[in-house]
């Protein structure tokens, strides 16, 4: 496995109020990490993360600070990270002002350099992301709808903005992949701690010991194993065990329903959990290769399922009051809650 755990730096004692900052590229396991570290934190007192804090305002800042040399731009930086509320932050937009969060935070700050093996596959997913959602990319999307800026190579003298604008969008965030990755390993000696994860890796039990250590002190507490924000369903990228429960859990999914109807996802898999779990307890055939948990592990599931359900209930009711007073204010008459 080529992850390099072993770039923890620090062999003196875990401080709790030590911050972390996850870094990466974009496009590179950030949502995935937030939950994983969110996971620990929640079973460890309750710290709190968040993903991609302040990250457009961070690119921002810095490439008017670069294009302006106005020192208002660097106190904009220093503010933000003075006033984050996190004891963890993951996300891209970081790395080139690293040491504004050595400063303010503090010598015990740790690092997470998070980062795509597969620099290819990352290059292709920020392209296709910088279609979609143009808005945070700046100098990278020709769309009237990027407005937000995003550091160039003009932005360092490495070439010039009629250079940088003539160069295919592939080959823009070749180098913004690169420079992103470059700056990580510049500043990681700032910091107490600092580790580098393979986005490959992430749910590598290694790795997960990696994460536990470093959020809680303690390698055993594992996160979960995590892949979000993916923009695309590959069943053939699952172990085999779950195969079969993937294909059958989203194979009927009507996802022109899904975005038209809100309420249809909760019916939708409600109905799913509740023939799944009555095929595990019957082990039906439709389980194909998929596990069959114990029956104390489904009693398990069966009562968390229910206090999620009943919490569920009560803030849908919470929701219906509150619509019902904004439906008085304009007259409106509502259908009577079932």
């Amino acid at each position: 496995m080529d992850h390099r755990s072993s770039s923890i730096k620090s062999e003196s004692a875990w401080d709790p109020r030590a911050k972390i900052i996850c870094v990466g590229a974009g496009r590179d396991g950030t949502v995935s990490l937030y939950h994983m570290i969110q996971d620990v934190f929640d079973r460890t007192g309750g710290r709190r993360v968040m993903h991609e804090y302040c990250a457009r305002e961070f690119y921002q800042a810095f490439s008017e600070y670069q294009e302006t040399r106005n020192n208002s731009y660097a106190e904009e930086i220093r503010q933000m990270v003075v006033e984050c509320p996190s004891d963890c932050i993951v996300g891209n937009g970081y790395a080139a002002v690293l040491p504004f969060f050595r400063e303010q935070w503090g010598p015990d700050t740790k690092l997470i350099h998070l980062r795509r093996r597969d620099r290819d596959a990352c290059i292709a997913s920020l392209v296709k992301n910088c279609e979609m959602f143009p808005l945070a990319y700046g100098y990278y999307s020709m769309s009237e709808q990027a407005t937000i800026k995003r550091m160039a190579a003009f932005h360092f003298g490495e070439m010039t903005k009629d250079e940088w604008d003539r160069m295919p969008t592939v080959d823009k965030f070749g180098w913004y992949y690169d420079k992103t990755h470059a700056f990580i390993e510049r500043y990681k000696e700032l910091f107490a701690e600092s580790v580098d994860i393979f986005t490959e890796d992430l749910s590598e039990d290694g790795t997960r010991r990696t994460i536990a250590q470093l959020a809680s002190g303690d390698d055993g507490i594992l996160p979960p194993r995590a892949h979000l924000n993916a923009q695309h369903f590959d069943v053939t990228a699952l172990p085999e065990e779950h195969r079969d429960k993937a294909v059958w859990l989203i194979g009927q999914l009507n996802w022109e329903l899904l975005l038209n109807d809100d309420a249809y996802a909760v019916e939708y898999f409600t109905n799913r959990f509740i023939a799944w779990a009555g095929y595990q307890i019957r082990d039906a055939k439709q389980l194909g290769r998929s596990r069959r948990p114990s029956p104390a592990a489904t009693a398990e599931t069966l009562a968390r399922t229910r206090t999620l359900l009943i919490k569920a209930t009560n803030e849908i009711d919470a929701l219906y009051e509150l619509n019902r007073e904004r439906a008085a204010t304009t007259s409106l008459a509502l259908p009577r809650k079932s």
